[in-house]
């Protein structure tokens, strides 16, 4: 008898955190961005380049030791409006993809068309926009000295900084507090194109709420690269999915994505996605 107390309590155990994680997963999935009040970004894209921003003509890319290219002879046009997310396996070139298309990255063969007029925002993973000496408040005026301090300070407390970090010097913050200054900095560029590197990594849930709404109001293109399920299915209408030198196109979001993948059919309005 005491054996089977045992075993049922566990069997009780098990269920409870099943139900628990189906819990913690519908919250997920109904998770709406709050609604703030104060400062929104209002992104408008600079409207200085064609619908058409930067095409890719037969591009190749490969690097000494790897048997396989990152890029085969592939063809990709970005157009405004564009919400690009690109995924694929470790190792496959995404982040090489971003940096083929800014032009850090020569292509062994092929054209990059850039068109005139446009202007490209690149969010780097390591931050190498910013000037640690700086505190995030001075950051933003050397940015934008049209900007009040009111109004820094609002855009500042929309990505979770206190009253001491503000005027903390970047070189004494966490990574997290790093890339929120870094995504805000971008954000109040002037540009046309995003390509964003793992924008999500270090962010909690707030500050990746606040990120998706600026997204969401940007009017130009966006490419990102992330492993953030959600972040992809609020951000893109298309997924890049890369792999062995070939980029296949998916339209729509990253759960549109999956369900082609497996052969399901697209999702109805209010149908909650099972993947």
């Amino acid at each position: 008898m005491k054996s089977a107390n045992k075993y049922d309590k566990s069997i009780s155990a098990k269920h409870k955190m099943i139900e628990r994680m189906q819990q913690e997963l519908k919250a997920l999935k109904a998770r709406k961005p709050k609604q703030r009040k104060g400062l929104r970004f209002n992104l408008e894209a600079a409207d200085k380049s064609s619908n058409d921003i930067i095409e890719l003509k037969d591009v190749s890319k490969r690097f000494d030791g790897l048997q396989r290219p990152i890029l085969d002879k592939q063809n990709l046009e970005i157009s405004k409006g564009d919400r690009i997310g690109i995924v694929g396996g470790n190792g496959q070139g995404k982040t090489t993809l971003l940096k083929v298309i800014t032009g850090d990255e020569q292509v062994d063969s092929g054209e990059r068309d850039l068109a005139p007029g446009a202007i490209i925002g690149y969010y780097h993973q390591d931050h190498r926009t910013l000037d640690f000496k700086l505190d995030p408040v001075k950051q933003v005026e050397v940015l934008r000295p049209d900007m009040q301090y009111g109004d820094i300070r609002a855009a500042l407390g929309r990505f979770q900084f206190s009253k001491e970090q503000v005027t903390t010097p970047l070189g004494k913050l966490s990574g997290g507090e790093r890339a929120r200054v870094a995504l805000l900095k971008l954000l109040l560029e002037e540009n046309n194109l995003l390509l964003l590197d793992e924008p999500t990594n270090h962010l909690d849930m707030d500050a990746k709420e606040t990120l998706e709404e600026a997204l969401v109001e940007y009017d130009g293109a966006i490419v990102t690269v992330s492993h953030d399920r959600w972040f992809l299915d609020q951000v893109v209408n298309q997924i890049w999915e890369l792999q062995d030198g070939i980029v296949t196109k998916y339209y729509g979001n990253y759960t549109d994505y999956i369900r082609k993948k497996k052969g399901l059919p697209p999702l109805v309005d209010g149908e909650e996605p099972v993947l």
